[in-house]
């Protein structure tokens, strides 16, 4: 007897949060059609889709092509070749909608490298390169450019990676004038 009890007990409490649920019935209103109503339109979610971006659409205007050929080829001038290997080179527009630029290069060996960097058409830019080491401070060395000639800098360089970054003064969208820019790092 005493384990019938027991086992009542043990069966009652297994039924009792059970039966707690078992009761519990949610009623979800239906709208109320008559045969003159048509059916409500069944909307299917759209995902937002983000504005087709693709490349820059190039500028037309003939002048300004001109002047940034021209100013291509000054800033070819300033950078001229040098004696020994080049580890980074890059140039790229000031302005515009696909202005400045940014590039990484591998270092072979540490040592003595001589970064020069120039920009044309433009009152000026500046140019950071360096390296990034974990556990080392980020410390990247900054040319200023006052577009008059190239500026050049020698520096330490350990093996493994170099970045150049080119810096503009103004954010945003700036107009389109043909300015242009450039870094080369040597050894």
């Amino acid at each position: 007897m005493k384990y019938r009890r027991h086992r009542l007990a043990v069966a009652l409490c297994l039924l009792i949060p059970l039966s707690g649920t078992a009761g519990c019935v949610y009623e979800y209103p239906e709208p109320v059609r008559t045969p003159t109503t048509a059916p409500e339109p069944v909307h299917t979610p759209t995902p937002d889709l983000p504005p087709a971006v693709g490349p820059p659409k190039p500028y037309t205007d003939p002048q300004v092509l001109e002047r940034e050929v021209k100013n291509y080829a000054e800033l070819d001038r300033l950078l001229r070749p040098v004696s020994g290997p080049v580890l980074l080179f890059e140039e790229g527009p000031l302005d515009g909608p696909v202005r400045g630029f940014g590039t990484t290069a591998k270092v072979p060996a540490a040592g003595q490298y001589t970064v020069t960097a120039a920009c044309v058409g433009a009152s000026g830019a500046k140019v950071s390169v360096g390296q990034e080491y974990p556990g080392a401070p980020f410390q990247p060395m900054e040319l200023a450019l006052d577009c008059a000639g190239a500026t050049s800098q020698v520096i330490a360089l350990q093996q493994g990676y170099v970045f150049a970054h080119l810096l503009l003064p103004s954010p945003g969208d700036t107009p389109w004038t043909g300015a242009v820019g450039g870094v080369r790092v040597s050894g």
